[in-house]
């Protein structure tokens, strides 16, 4: 079974694409892909840092973070076409809670299984 923030988040954007605005989900990557941006480079300092591992170690999160930007660039590309106000609003506002679920996602783990 996942784990119910996960399984929330997982439930919340089946039902954006279902019930609501499809065109909601691309709140959902919105907030993976620029999250990760940001996440995915410090992670895998924070990481190298801690453990005193070499960079290649974390290549796969380091180049992600990097090609994240990437996805970005054709995310705003591709969300800028939108032309229906409601289209847009659905995507900011399942952005706000895609956010929130995914931040839950997060903070759910417990830091000493990992430890």
């Amino acid at each position: 079974m996942p784990d119910f923030d996960t399984d929330v988040m997982v439930a919340y954007a089946y039902d954006t694409v279902m019930r609501r605005n499809p065109i909601g989900f691309f709140g959902m990557v919105y907030v993976l892909e620029g999250t990760s941006v940001s996440l995915a480079s410090n992670a895998a300092r924070a990481l190298q840092d801690a453990l005193d591992l070499p960079p290649g170690a974390f290549s796969y999160l380091s180049s992600h973070g990097a090609l994240d930007v990437e996805h970005i660039g054709d995310y705003e590309q591709l969300v800028n076409r939108l032309e229906s106000p409601a289209d847009r609003e659905a995507v900011v506002a399942h952005a706000k809670t895609f956010f929130r679920l995914y931040g839950n996602v997060f903070r759910s783990i417990e830091i000493e299984e990992y430890a």
